[in-house]
């Protein structure tokens, strides 16, 4: 009986770090993941960066992709079970197949591979895929939500990639992020976990809230420096209420403008996958990316002690507080 190569590309903001976590201390009973190539201990992006010769991330640790191909069989010559390789930095690489190829073919005849996709709500996706730019210390992001979807929505679809990848010949199992609670479990049982055998996921990569959002876009917009940013990032994290699942946080019109982008897209799931989204409610696309006096507050008072610097901020997050009538 053949084995399995199992490839999860991901995409990024798709439940990709709670699967990982599991299988990282997971004892390689039930499908093997291997320790070769892993960054932080988690995701294998260690493994594919040094395969593309990608040394652009600083935590990249270069190493030899044979000597790393080699460790992976070695692994796999020790079991007799099927081997999962995740990294979400597959996702929109052009050239993904040449690494499903060649790690396939480093492994032996013996192994069929299978490319593990998943798909969210595009919105939903989008605001999360924002959330994380703003925190994340490498993008900072400075752009608004309304902005943010509007020039990013082309990249945001499945389609595109969904295609490529379907023209390699190579097995493709699109699976539903949605319902979200239950997304981890149904994963792991695709790979050959029991329900039983299935630990509840940590909770991992968490969202800002929209006031830690807010505080976190100023802080990127007024910093002085990458230092200066850290410094304040590290004050708005000690307010309550930082983390919470990311909201819906773009305005009407830039919805209508990402639908014309996300519509066909999400009928192509649909008619080639057979994957739905849940029905978005009719007040999305309101406008909500504000916050109120309370919470003003709640960032100011963080910011006590930064001086200039966090006067700057609290200057940039006030555009963002509702008129206390709006609040009625």
């Amino acid at each position: 009986m053949g084995r399995i190569l199992y490839i999860h590309v991901g995409p990024p903001k798709t439940g990709t770090t709670a699967v990982q976590d599991v299988l990282r201390v997971h004892d390689n009973s039930v499908v093997i993941y291997p320790q070769a190539g892993r960054w932080a201990g988690i995701s294998h992006h260690n493994l594919v960066f040094n395969f593309f010769r990608d040394f652009t991330r600083v935590q990249t640790v270069p190493e030899d992709i044979d000597t790393l191909f080699s460790r992976i069989a070695a692994e796999a010559n020790g079991s007799e079970g099927n081997i999962l390789i995740s990294s979400e930095v597959l996702f929109g690489r052009k050239k993904a197949a040449n690494f499903i190829l060649a790690l396939q073919s480093r492994l032996g005849h013996e192994f069929s591979a299978e490319i593990l996709f998943v798909a969210r709500d595009h919105f939903e996706r989008a605001a999360s895929v924002y959330n994380q730019r703003v925190k994340d210390a490498v993008f900072r992001e400075t752009r608004d939500p309304d902005e943010f979807l509007t020039q990013q929505a082309s990249e945001l679809g499945y389609g595109p990639t969904l295609r490529r990848l379907q023209k390699t010949g190579l097995g493709l199992s699109v699976l539903n992020y949605h319902p979200a609670h239950d997304f981890v479990t149904r994963f792991l049982m695709h790979v050959g976990f029991a329900e039983g055998q299935i630990a509840p996921p940590r909770k991992r990569n968490v969202s800002l809230s929209t006031k830690a959002l807010i505080a976190t876009l100023a802080a990127n917009r007024a910093a002085a420096s990458p230092e200066a940013r850290d410094r304040i990032v590290a004050a708005l994290r000690k307010m309550r209420g930082s983390y919470a699942p990311s909201q819906f946080i773009f305005g009407a019109e830039s919805v209508a403008a990402a639908e014309a982008e996300f519509a066909p897209d999400r009928a192509f799931l649909r008619d080639g996958f057979g994957i739905e989204f849940p029905t978005r409610s009719a007040s999305c696309g309101d406008g909500a990316f504000c916050i109120g006096e309370e919470e003003y507050a709640d960032i100011a008072a963080a910011l006590s002690d930064l001086g200039a610097e966090g006067d700057k901020v609290r200057d940039c997050a006030r555009a963002y507080v509702r008129p206390a009538e709006a609040a009625r």
